[in-house]
C-alpha cells in the first residue's frame, strides 16, 4: 500500500492505495505464529516476495550424501 502525505501547514495523509498485488507462498509459521512472506531490497528500491513458480513442477533438487568424503582425496 501507498499512502500519499503533504504538509503545508498539517501533516495531511491521503487514502491507501494498492502498489501491486501478490499471491505470497503459505509456508510453516515461526514459533512466534509469523509468517516472513517478503521483504525489501538492501538497496530499498524492490520488494522481495516469496510467490508459487507457474512451472513449479518441474524443478529437481540433487542431494549429496557423504559429501565430505570426497574432499579427502
Amino acid at each position: 500500500m501507498a499512502v500519499p502525505l503533504a504538509s503545508a501547514t498539517a501533516l495531511d495523509v491521503g487514502a491507501a492505495v494498492p502498489l501491486f498485488e501478490a499471491h505470497l507462498l503459505r509456508g510453516p509459521t515461526t514459533t512466534a505464529g509469523f509468517q516472513q512472506q517478503y521483504d525489501v531490497a538492501g538497496d530499498g528500491q524492490r520488494f522481495l516476495l516469496n510467490v508459487p513458480l507457474d512451472d513449479a513442477a518441474g524443478s529437481s533438487i540433487t542431494v549429496v550424501l557423504n559429501w565430505a568424503a570426497g574432499l579427502k582425496k
